[in-house]
């Protein structure tokens, strides 16, 4: 299967970059271990039958996530503790690993599949040294409560949304998390849970005053004003990852379906970004 798939790209010069996952579905399926590269870092991921659209996208594209990953690689090069909320498969729990092998990263992940392949992907790539897992959802209330799936073909890493109604799953807030070992640093948070994303801030309010961690997060037009308004309290700039350099106001930023931001405290400096 796997052949098939490289022998029809090699022979079929189409424009991929313009295609998305219904396109690709119909193209030969990807099953197998595939190679992903970011900016800093190589390592494999598994697809059954494109159910990992990551990996998908990136074998027909040569490429995915660049800007999110890339900066999350400069952001876990200092030691410290991380949290991936929304951790799907692991490509950002894996990249904060491989980017300082003293870090610690703790993965949030509400979907059982999602976390089976997260798991196998760190064995597969010997990771899972410093990695902490929690099955279930990041919120603004510690608690149980429901989780509807995406019923998609390209079931992993496409995720879901608490919800009134779907499977049940316990959930935390992130002030909630015991932390044990010297190294309890919060350098970094990566929010990705489909809409929850600002009441995972409000369960983070004594974490992030504590720690002031760099948050790559979410965004949609309906809750922009809230994210800001909240981080601001806590001296927070944002950015578009494309440019890490230029403050922007996310009152003013037209998001027609959702938008990474990367939410950086005003003291902390980061000439070193791209």
């Amino acid at each position: 299967m796997t052949k098939e798939a490289y022998n029809f790209k090699k022979r079929n010069l189409l424009n991929y970059d313009e295609m998305g996952m219904i396109d690709f579905n119909k193209l030969p399926l990807l099953s197998g271990v595939y190679p992903f590269n970011t900016k800093f870092f190589s390592f494999d991921l598994i697809c059954i039958k494109n159910d990992d659209s990551s990996v998908v996208n990136f074998f027909w594209k040569g490429h995915h996530d660049t800007n999110s990953l890339d900066l999350w690689g400069e952001i876990t090069k200092d030691k410290g503790l991380y949290i991936d909320i929304g951790a799907h498969t692991g490509l950002y729990t894996i990249v904060g690993l491989l980017s300082n092998p003293e870090n610690v990263v703790i993965s949030i992940e509400p979907s059982f599949l999602n976390m089976g392949r997260l798991i196998s992907n760190l064995r597969l790539n010997g990771l899972f040294k410093n990695n902490s897992r929690f099955l279930g959802a990041a919120s603004k209330v510690s608690g149980q409560g429901f989780f509807k799936v995406h019923q998609d073909f390209s079931l992993m890493s496409k995720g879901g949304l608490l919800s009134d109604k779907g499977e049940r799953v316990d959930i935390i807030k992130l002030d909630d998390i015991q932390i044990n070992g010297q190294n309890k640093i919060i350098k970094g948070l990566k929010i990705d849970t489909e809409g929850e994303d600002y009441n995972v801030l409000l369960g983070a309010e004594n974490l992030i005053k504590a720690f002031k961690p760099q948050i790559i997060i979410e965004v949609r037009n309906e809750n922009k004003e809230k994210i800001e308004h909240f981080l601001k309290l806590f001296n927070y700039k944002f950015y578009l990852l494309e440019d890490t350099k230029t403050p922007i106001d996310l009152n003013e930023l037209d998001i027609s379906n959702v938008e990474n931001i990367y939410a950086k405290p005003d003291d902390i400096n980061n000439s070193n970004f791209k």
